[in-house]
């Protein structure tokens, strides 16, 4: 194998596959990013965790075929670390990867790329075109609460669910559940998927640049997204994911109009004083005005008063600062209602405005303070 490519094309291969790659794993090939030539002045660079696997074809003078597997990671530094805009590599004997760029050459330790694993065939796939921007807002607007514990996989992710004219994503961790719809003219799914927390992360990664439109489909247990040469195949978390309407609180009566970004700075400044473990906040509603306090015995107490647009009955309540104040930064607008209804009863927000087709909605289970 050799081959001469643009240094900066290499580099977009490696930024995902370096991400992928699984310097953990047993199988100590998964931490190598595969390098082969496919087809007429084409690389094929490759890496997989056995459940994310990024595929991109690049653009390069082939001057023979073959394969070879390199640390990825390793690579991608020696990579951006060469001068000059370009580079040649070529598998040696024993497996080894000799890069040269001007007077600068490695010789990298490899291994066979026929050890590598099967890869996911994107060209199977039956794509969507969808808007990359929206499909990269709802990863955003959902991520944040996917559960951690890994004892509850199906929560481990977030769960999508398309008409082929409205795409919707939701997660919950149990204590608080978001929940985004837009206008996406995806694949229609039968039944909702849950794509894994680390697969939604190179996604979001794949989506950072792009541009208009991406490719997306659903195919023998993966989702798959195309952006131009990179293709990334995630493998389904397969469970049933709870039915997070009946989660989702109807009949909250006390409805207050709050200042977004005013009610995030008062959340972040009184939840200094919140315990770090807990994050425990308390929420006055009183006629035309929000309270947000914390009294804490081993540090003190603060609390601050917003003007709200509010003329129900009085409620006080606890709250985790910490998911309002994930939910408020990832909302939009100007104003947001907070929807409560009793101590116990878990609260609801969602902005003030909202585009035709569209909504976005976070659930907090309140707490005893």
């Amino acid at each position: 194998m050799e081959f001469k490519i643009d240094k900066a094309a290499l580099i977009q291969g490696l930024y995902l596959a370096q991400g992928i790659s699984d310097r953990k794993s047993t199988m100590p090939i998964l931490a190598n990013v595969l390098l082969r030539t496919d087809g007429k002045d084409k690389l094929l660079c490759a890496a997989t965790d056995l459940n994310v696997t990024v595929t991109a074809e690049l653009p390069c003078k082939v001057e023979k075929e073959g394969g070879l597997t390199v640390g990825a990671k390793h690579l991608h530094d020696i990579v951006k670390s060469l001068p000059g805009e370009s580079l040649s590599v070529s598998r040696t004997e024993n497996q080894y990867a000799d890069i040269k760029a001007g007077k600068v050459e490695y010789k990298v330790v490899g291994m066979a790329d026929r050890d590598f694993p099967k890869l996911p065939n994107h060209r199977e796939v039956t794509f969507s075109k969808v808007d990359a921007a929206t499909l990269r807002d709802m990863i955003a607007k959902t991520f944040f609460s996917i559960s951690p514990d890994e004892t509850r996989y199906h929560l481990n992710g977030v769960l999508f669910e398309c008409d082929g004219k409205i795409g919707r994503m939701v997660s919950t961790d149990g204590h608080r559940l978001s929940k985004i719809e837009r206008p996406l003219a995806g694949p229609t799914l039968a039944q909702g998927i849950i794509i894994p927390r680390k697969g939604l992360m190179e996604l979001r990664r794949a989506l950072e640049a792009a541009e208009g439109q991406v490719e997306l489909g659903i195919h023998n247990g993966h989702v798959f997204v195309r952006v131009k040469e990179v293709a990334l195949s995630v493998k389904l978390i397969e469970a049933q994911f709870p039915p997070y309407d009946q989660v989702i609180p109807k009949e909250n009566d006390k409805v207050a109009l709050c200042p977004r970004a005013a009610m995030l700075e008062a959340l972040r400044r009184i939840s200094i004083m919140s315990s770090d473990k807990t994050w425990g906040i308390k929420l006055s509603l009183q006629k035309g005005v929000l309270r947000v306090a914390s009294d804490n015995p081993d540090l003190g107490e603060a609390h601050e008063e917003l003007d709200v647009s509010y003329d129900g009955a009085p409620l006080s309540i606890g709250f985790n600062a910490k998911y309002f104040i994930e939910l408020l930064g990832e909302m939009e607008g100007d104003e947001v209602k907070l929807e409560l209804n009793g101590e116990l009863d878990p609260g609801l927000v969602r902005p003030a405005d909202t585009k035709e087709g569209s909504s976005y909605v976070g659930v907090v289970m309140p707490m005893r303070i």
